[in-house]
């Protein structure tokens, strides 16, 4: 009787998986696993190809922090590769013979602005690699993390089976659902807090700059008997996952206005509260980290869907996602120069996009996915794609689509090693929107930023021996009140 259970309750798991292809059945098979490790194996612990490609114009993977990059003056980012040359430069007149690494934004981008977007491509660097401990909790993470059944059922973006201490939890992604998550777990750091700019650049070229203090810390990546396992904000639902804050300093318009929200494994709905300075008072924000509502500080030029190029924006997805491909593109990497506090925001940004000449293009592996909107729901965006690296995790590009299924909005986001935390993350990013010809930014650009406003480098911890500068109770009504200033 018990085998005839078993084999029926087998059968209708493979039915269920038949009905919803982006169903997660199971923890990584044991064969799976073997394939991953931090050396000696076919497949990197985030992954990721070890071995180059074929050509030799991707190089193999070493799990060692790139030694060459020294952490120097954190208030800035020096460039290692300052003295290399652009092995050749894709304009809108050559652009054909490299299409079939080009992504379709990048193409877009060449028929829109032929006379000024171009791309330089240089050797490609590895950089991205972590100290051992993120490894070994990304291994031990893949070993029984799973989906979780609602995602079937009605589309709940949750997980079921975690482990505390984070890890990226899929390094192999079976499904499009599995990838998002591993894109939005990578490891940026456990807190960060540091002034941004989410620079608005309207038709005409006129750049409105929106600086804000931002505070972030990553519950997901805390070991068990981490202080962010035990404020009582970051332990309910399933516990938090990731909580932000940003408070408007620049432009004076709106200085004082402030948020703080948290997402939660079981729950990924923002819970967000918003300080309005004309009022004094703390509202409830849903719509600070849902779908479509215009993200925080933009001006309507980006979604909450647009942030690190693809995001959750509620519990429930409206969208269904591809199968997740890996394929080779030239995508922004290595951006240091991007990243340098010298490097001014008059320098970085153009009239229709970045100053192409500051930004460095290479040769690397990407996994791809694309949401598309589930029939009977309704938002701004009918899909999107978007591109992760490999090695890390972190989001390289994206596009995204109105509701006539027309390319609407092309993303880059630039990302940077940072040496002494041996971390990968976003140092700035770009939206260009192609049919009102305006572009925008996320808050990023931090280097440049604390140079301007007097605070110093960013504050990042990357362990839980390393406190925290910042109370966690702004991510509740009253800590939020305490930090809101008129």
């Amino acid at each position: 009787m018990t085998l005839l259970n078993n084999l029926k309750k087998r059968r209708f798991l493979i039915a269920v998986c038949l009905i919803f292809p982006t169903m997660a059945m199971a923890e990584l098979s044991l064969e799976d696993l073997s394939r991953l490790g931090i050396e000696g194996t076919e497949l990197t612990p985030m992954g990721a190809i070890r071995a180059g490609n074929k050509e030799g114009t991707i190089p193999a993977w070493s799990s060692e922090p790139a030694k060459n990059l020294n952490a120097g003056d954190q208030s800035s980012l020096a460039d290692p590769f300052a003295d290399e040359q652009p092995l050749f430069r894709i304009t809108a007149d050559n652009y054909t013979r490299y299409q079939d690494k080009l992504t379709p934004g990048q193409i877009a981008l060449f028929k829109t602005y032929p006379d000024s977007f171009f791309m330089n491509i240089y050797p490609s660097h590895r950089t991205a690699a972590y100290d051992k401990w993120v490894y070994e909790a990304t291994l031990a993470q893949a070993k029984n993390i799973k989906i979780c059944p609602e995602f079937a059922s009605e589309n709940k973006a949750c997980l079921v089976d975690q482990i505390d201490g984070g890890g990226v939890p899929f390094p192999i992604p079976k499904t499009g659902i599995e990838a998002i998550w591993s894109h939005f777990l990578a490891f940026r750091e456990r807190s960060i807090n540091t002034m941004v700019n989410g620079a608005l650049i309207d038709y005409f070229g006129k750049r409105v700059d929106v600086i804000t203090q931002l505070r972030q810390v990553w519950p997901w990546w805390a070991a068990a008997n981490s202080p962010l396992k035990n404020a009582p904000v970051l332990t309910i639902k399933g516990g938090a996952t990731f909580c932000g804050s940003q408070l408007l300093v620049k432009p004076v318009r709106t200085a004082g206005l402030a948020f703080g929200a948290c997402l939660y494994s079981n729950n990924m709905a923002a819970h967000g509260y918003m300080y309005l300075p004309g009022q004094r008072r703390v509202r409830k924000a849903p719509e600070i980290g849902f779908h479509d509502s215009p993200a925080f500080g933009s001006d309507g030029l980006l979604l909450v869907e647009d942030r690190w190029m693809m995001w959750f924006g509620g519990s429930h997805s409206r969208f269904n996602y591809s199968v997740p491909i890996r394929k080779e593109f030239y995508v922004p990497y290595n951006n240091n120069r991007l990243a340098q506090k010298d490097t001014s925001f008059d320098e970085i940004f153009g009239k229709k996009h970045l100053n192409q000449a500051l930004v460095r293009y290479e040769l690397h592996r990407a996994w791809v996915v694309t949401a598309t909107l589930r029939e009977g729901e309704k938002d701004l965006y009918s899909r999107q794609t978007a591109y992760f690296d490999e090695d890390s995790w972190m989001a390289l590009a994206n596009e995204t689509y109105d509701e006539q299924k027309q390319l609407w909005r092309v993303g880059e986001q630039y990302n940077a090693f940072i040496p002494g935390y041996n971390l990968t993350r976003a140092v700035g990013d770009v939206h260009i929107d192609l049919i009102n010809g305006r572009y925008a930014s996320y808050p990023f650009w931090q280097y440049q930023t604390n140079e301007l406003e007097g605070f110093g480098p960013p504050r990042i911890t990357v362990t839980d021996d390393q406190p925290i500068d910042f109370n966690v109770d702004i991510f509740t009504p009253q800590g939020l009140r305490r930090l809101g200033r008129r």
